[in-house]
């Protein structure tokens, strides 16, 4: 009978308004926490992805450069590179550098009229 008391008053004391109060809180905290976890993993995936992406920018770059490197170490590709930069041509070679003269017209002659608003029209009005 004694036993039975004990597990009674175990029992009364674990069923208490003030435990359940405390386990709720606990429970809430876990909760809470696992929640952060899980947002910083979810952040992490996202990161992690990005960076992939990234990465394989910067393999593709990589190759790009490495190729241009490959080509500049040839003659033709330094002549070519010499040839785009400074305008270079070797002797006996010939240049023709054709220039639209209706473009360089038309950005003379052009003039610019500012617009006016409403109250400009209302104000100034033609007298």
């Amino acid at each position: 009978m004694l036993e039975f008391q004990k597990k009674k008053r175990i029992r009364k004391m674990l069923y208490s308004p003030i435990i359940l109060i405390l386990l709720g809180i606990v429970l809430f905290i876990l909760i809470k926490g696992v929640w952060g976890v899980y947002q910083k993993n979810k952040l992490s995936a996202q990161n992690l992805e990005r960076e992939k992406t990234e990465l394989e920018k910067l393999n593709q770059r990589q190759k790009n450069l490495a190729s241009s490197i490959d080509y500049l170490k040839t003659d033709q590709g330094v002549e070519d590179e010499i040839r785009t930069k400074f305008r270079a041509i070797r002797d006996g070679e010939k240049v023709v550098v054709i220039v639209d003269n209706q473009a360089t017209v038309t950005s003379e002659t052009s003039t610019t009229t500012p617009e006016h608003g409403l109250f400009y029209k209302v104000f100034h009005w033609p007298q």
